[in-house]
């Protein structure tokens, strides 16, 4: 996604999307500072946490922020006042540090070796201890930093949304969304992991699985809890939140599964993350499923051999790509992505109560999370 948005009413959005870019950025600027002071306390070495997680949060979209601002915009159905905008952005920027958290975690569980189109940050520090000669296994201390700053990043994203001025019953309403985005993002992380492991038994089928992670694990943290956070912080009514809630459900489920279709038929350049990394990882994906269910013997026997076989070479990956176009699974993904995005439109669309500069902001973001007409094949 672009650092800005393409305004679909004019130079109002482009504005208030740029708005509320600088005030995350200055936000977090402040709190990192504030925190690189009190680790300068402890030693020059847990300072350096800051450098490396200030380093990692560059490139991001602030797909998330944005969500939580333009369900606040469209609850309010006016311009925001200065510290509407501030409160808004801190609880954004709150949820990109849950975001870093997230992506470091997941990054080890993963094996992933590649985040926005650097070295992730437990192969980074895998590296920097083979650089500087230090003791022990260079694999084990990557993992033990990934996951030491994640734990960093999680803590201070609850102080920082702790820092949030306004109403004070409005910010409890707010408070309530963020505390329900980390506990299901965390479940859905389970259930990601148990999936994986053949272990997710209350599933009735392996793409139900994989849509039940979507739902607890991409959902609530990328789309839902940050339109609600955003929403009930301006006041919201339930009947509003509600309706945001189900269009939320279409569009973050729709965002995952283009999400999906990006480590077949996607750019490595325009990810940041190696194409087949999925296929490698043994990700059981909707995607797969679906793969798997129209192969024949054959195919079924090539999955079984490739997917998660972390020493498939660059034939065996291709081949198992092949095999998920021909069977039509792509296809079949595709479309459903179109279909949840038009569903999610007209959700938006039927949504009283809802500010029509909000409403557009909240649109924008929903058609650039769930292009597929521009992939590639």
């Amino acid at each position: 996604m672009p650092s800005s948005l393409t305004p679909p009413r004019g130079d109002r959005l482009q504005a208030f999307d740029e708005l509320l870019v600088e005030r995350v950025s200055e936000i977090t600027r402040t709190e990192l500072a504030a925190h690189q002071r009190h680790l300068e306390e402890i030693s020059p070495e847990a300072a350096a946490q800051i450098d490396a997680l200030t380093s990692y949060l560059q490139g991001g979209k602030l797909l998330r922020p944005r969500f939580c601002f333009w369900g606040g915009m469209g609850a309010l159905d006016r311009d925001p006042e200065s510290s509407e905008v501030d409160a808004l952005a801190r609880l954004g920027a709150a949820i990109e540090l849950i975001q870093a958290a997230a992506l470091m975690h997941d990054d080890v569980i993963d094996h992933s070796p590649m985040r926005r189109g650097r070295p992730a940050l437990h192969v980074q520090a895998e590296q920097e201890h083979r650089s500087a000669g230090l003791a022990g296994n260079p694999e084990e201390y990557g993992i033990a930093i990934a996951i030491v700053l994640g734990d960093l990043a999680l803590s201070w994203s609850e102080q920082m949304a702790s820092g949030v001025q306004g109403d004070p019953a409005l910010v409890h309403r707010a408070r309530r969304e963020f505390d329900a985005l980390r506990t299901e993002v965390m479940s859905g992380q389970y259930l990601d992991i148990l999936h994986q492991a053949g272990g997710f038994a209350s599933a009735p089928d392996a793409e139900l699985a994989a849509l039940s992670v979507i739902r607890w694990k991409t959902v609530p943290y990328t789309v839902l809890r940050p339109v609600r956070i955003g929403a009930a912080l301006a006041g919201a009514p339930d009947p509003v939140l509600d309706a945001l809630s189900a269009w939320a459900i279409e569009v973050g489920t729709a965002f995952q599964l283009r999400d999906d279709l990006l480590s077949v038929i996607g750019d490595q350049d325009e990810t940041g993350k190696p194409i087949g990394g999925d296929i490698i990882e043994g990700k059981r994906t909707v995607l797969l499923a679906r793969t798997r269910e129209a192969a024949g013997a054959g195919g079924r026997a090539l999955l079984d051999e490739v997917v998660g076989n972390a020493e498939a070479d660059e034939s065996q990956i291709a081949a198992v790509h092949a095999l998920m176009v021909s069977t039509g699974a792509v296809s079949s993904v595709a479309q459903e992505v179109r279909q949840r995005a038009a569903r999610g439109r007209a959700l938006l669309e039927g949504t009283a109560d809802l500010g029509e500069l909000g409403r557009a902001g909240l649109q924008a973001l929903a058609d650039l999370a769930t292009d597929v007409d521009s992939l590639p094949g």
